[in-house]
């Protein structure tokens, strides 16, 4: 195991212990306070929402040599802990294109005598991301940042289909440990208390390098920035059983 993959697990560690320090720490103010739910975001609730928007690999040697914005899109499921404290994990999926000047480090055994011209290639990070959260709060508007381990699919495309190494012969396709950091503001509705809008400003990195796959090149880290607008909901996790009514029984 690399020093990368065994960071990745110790970041793992530390989300699970943080996520569990902060459920206790709900579960004592619970306990001790035992709040009456209201709307909006509030310990003990859910959420679902989704978010779009745009991501650029600014880093990561061949992934980022001309490469150009595209789409991103994330799903999020949401769990409010306490008043400050919740955890996060959201399905993911961004790609980058790039321009036709930049050269990839060798041409395409699927097209040959079509030069190292990456105008065709794309680059593809699908995976899941998992997040310890802290939330600043404020009445209708709050702010958070958020870290985790991740988890990507890192595929390279040229015209569609997948890339293969000259040299080992392996298709460029290969799921990797990664990792996520996020700031995001978020505000409530007026009229619709239990749904905000949020706006999030993000970084990811997957560690996809490889002597032994990749030799010929694509040998890298490639790293994202992205800005996110969404929406997300929030609803009663647990609700509690309601109590019988009718006379003569007990709950």
């Amino acid at each position: 195991m690399n020093s990368r993959a065994r960071a990745a697990s110790v970041v793992a560690l530390l989300l699970l212990f943080g996520a569990s320090v902060a459920h206790a720490q709900g579960d004592s103010t619970a306990a001790s306070v035992k709040p009456i739910p209201t709307k909006g975001a509030i310990p003990g609730r859910g959420a679902i929402g989704g978010q779009i928007g745009s991501s650029w690999m600014f880093a990561g040697g061949d992934y980022s040599k001309g490469s150009q914005p595209r789409l991103t899109f994330m799903g999020h499921f949401r769990y409010q802990s306490s008043t400050h404290w919740g955890w996060q994990v959201s399905p993911y999926f961004t790609w980058n294109g790039y321009v036709s000047h930049a050269d990839a480090p060798y041409e395409d055994l699927n097209f040959p005598g079509e030069g190292t011209s990456k105008e065709f290639y794309l680059t593809q990070l699908i995976g899941a991301d998992s997040q310890l959260q802290w939330f600043n709060t404020g009445g209708r508007t709050r702010w958070h940042v958020g870290i985790g381990p991740s988890i990507y699919r890192v595929v390279i495309e040229n015209h569609r289909k997948v890339l293969k190494d000259p040299i080992s012969l392996e298709l460029h396709s290969g799921t990797h440990m990664g990792g996520s950091a996020e700031f995001g503001y978020e505000k409530f509705m007026k009229k619709l208390s239990n749904t905000s809008i949020e706006v999030t400003a993000a970084w990811h990195i997957a560690f996809a390098k490889s002597d032994v796959r990749w030799q010929a090149g694509w040998n890298d880290n490639p790293q994202a920035i992205e800005a996110r607008i969404g929406a997300h909901y929030y609803y009663d996790f647990r609700k509690p059983k309601p109590k019988s009514t009718k006379p003569g029984l007990t709950p």
